[in-house]
């Protein structure tokens, strides 16, 4: 079962929900560089299958791809044999639209003009967890996705609750894709905070992603709480 965690919304357009805290100055927003969309565009496309798949349930729609549009898939990963990636084209509306292809569960999407996409700095965020079946009293995965103004950003990385530090790949349209796996999780490591760092370095955008504990009975009486992040973490 899939469950995206609402705190707050990024970017209302999107349709996906994310965590969202700047504590430093972030760039105004601006449309992607020719460069960036390039890449986006460039990036392999997805089977006619799946194009298909992703075409039927949206028509007439928001999300519908344009006609021509084409479906490209972005920061695969393979996580414990399962296949995770990013979606994306272009709406009929010219909006970008992308989300994860969730393994077994389906397919998120969610569209937003180019400056909507940062119109809250150049990092771009939702957060989201699944709990596996059968499974009500904690999450099996916690996954953070996006994309970041690669003008801005060239690394991202993830703080966890036991302040380890991981660097999350970019790939080169600026898609990212990071999925926390079970291990983590009942290890105490749950996701803390995202960091972009522009190309010396520094932090320019600092990003909570906290998510929360599963809102189920079972876990109520469980008394499950997300971990809190060390003191050394912050």
């Amino acid at each position: 079962m899939k469950v995206v965690v609402p705190v707050l919304l990024t970017v209302a357009a999107l349709g996906v929900l994310g965590v969202v805290t700047l504590v430093s100055r972030a760039a105004a927003p601006k449309p992607m560089s020719g460069k960036q969309l390039g890449a986006i565009a460039s990036a392999p496309r997805v089977s006619a299958g799946e194009a298909a798949a992703v075409r039927e349930p949206r028509r007439g729609k928001p999300t519908e791809p344009a006609p021509q549009a084409a479906i490209t898939a972005h920061a695969r990963t393979t996580i414990a044999g399962e296949v995770w990636k990013i979606v994306s084209y272009r709406a009929e509306s010219g909006a970008l639209c992308a989300g994860v292809t969730w393994p077994g569960e389906g397919q998120e999407m969610g569209c937003a003009t180019e400056e909507e996409w940062f119109a809250r700095g150049p990092v771009a965020v939702s957060i989201a967890a699944r709990q596996a079946h059968g499974q009500t009293v904690n999450w099996q995965n916690v996954v953070l996705s996006g994309l970041v103004d690669l003008s801005h950003v060239q690394k991202l990385e993830l703080v966890s609750t036991d302040c380890s530090k991981r660097e999350i790949r970019l790939d080169s349209g600026g898609f990212f894709l990071d999925v926390t796996s079970p291990g983590s999780i009942a290890q105490g490591a749950w996701p803390y905070q995202l960091l972009g760092e522009d190309e010396t370095g520094q932090v320019i955008q600092r990003i909570d992603v906290e998510p929360e504990p599963p809102d189920t009975a079972q876990a109520r009486v469980a008394g499950i709480q997300a971990p809190a992040a060390r003191a050394a973490c912050t």
